[in-house]
């Protein structure tokens, strides 16, 4: 029998325009409970708390991608939107993982991606100090 592996965290990118500006953003899956409400996974919930601690930034805007949606006018303007907003990250929440694939697709032509990381540590001399 196979073992199911879960993610503890789900990556979180920058997307940087041409001009410079960025903002943070994590693709999720749309998930409902059985009373039809949008739920947030522990490892996305994890992923939003890692990225307010790495990047400072509090504010969620939440973006649904439907898998009939017009792709790049509908994220261009969700990421256009929270580039505009101090302290954002975008979640985007897809319908579907094929919903999800074409907009980071998307996203990767449109914009410089990179990975949210940690800071690096500045390097320490023979005696352990900074």
């Amino acid at each position: 029998m196979q073992e199911r592996v879960y993610l503890d965290a789900v990556p979180a990118y920058h997307a940087t325009a041409p001009d410079g500006r960025t903002v943070p953003f994590i693709v999720s899956l749309l998930l409902r409970d059985a009373d039809n409400k949008p739920r947030i996974t522990p490892a996305v919930e994890r992923s939003i708390d890692r990225t307010i601690d790495i990047t400072g930034r509090e504010g969620l805007a939440l973006a649904i991608i439907a898998a009939d949606d017009e792709m790049p006018a509908t994220a261009r303007r969700y990421i256009e939107r929270a580039m505009g907003i101090p302290g954002a990250i975008v979640l985007f929440r897809c319908q579907s993982p094929e919903t999800a694939e074409r907009l980071m697709q998307h996203l990767h032509t449109e914009y410089q991606l990179t990975l949210v990381q940690e800071p690096a540590e500045p390097p320490r001399d023979k005696e352990g100090s900074v």
